[in-house]
């Protein structure tokens, strides 16, 4: 894992995608996190002789899955213990055009979350991006500036 600056944090990890026909492929993770978009981790999957597809899921999403099933509908997270394989993470994925289950090493996902906590701690999202407004408010040239007295 590297952090790209103090706003961005990427990771990689091995992991294995299901897609709806069924064939469990072994794939590359990367899960790229920003404080510019504190709420969400992006997930880019890539097969080999496949390509890539991506996603952007909840953090809260994530972490809720490490312990329990989280999510509805469309997106659900939840911890997995396979017969011979380290604790994982199944992230299922669904559209109108199927559905892709990624599994993830359940440590390898711990850590990169934690590290992205200690970059913007669980709850102060929302504060950080209300500065941001009022500051892009602030800065914004259509304006007047303001009038001291």
């Amino acid at each position: 894992m590297s952090s790209d600056s103090d706003s961005q944090l990427d990771g990689i990890a091995r992991g294995f995608v299901t897609m709806s026909g069924g064939e469990r492929e072994r794939c590359d993770i990367m899960l790229r996190y920003s404080t510019d978009d504190p709420l969400v981790v992006g997930l880019i999957v890539s097969r080999p002789g496949h390509g890539s597809a991506s996603w952007v899921i909840s953090r809260d999403l994530l972490s809720a899955g490490l312990t329990g099933t989280a999510g509805i509908a469309d997106v659900t997270v939840q911890p997995v213990a396979e017969q011979a394989e380290p604790l994982g993470v199944l992230l299922r994925v669904r559209n109108e055009g199927g559905e892709a289950r990624i599994h993830i090493d359940h440590q390898a996902l711990l850590l990169y979350l934690e590290r992205s906590h200690a970059m913007m701690p669980f709850g102060s999202e929302a504060q950080s991006r209300q500065a941001d407004a009022e500051l892009d408010q602030l800065l914004d040239e259509g304006q007047d500036p303001p009038v001291v007295r």
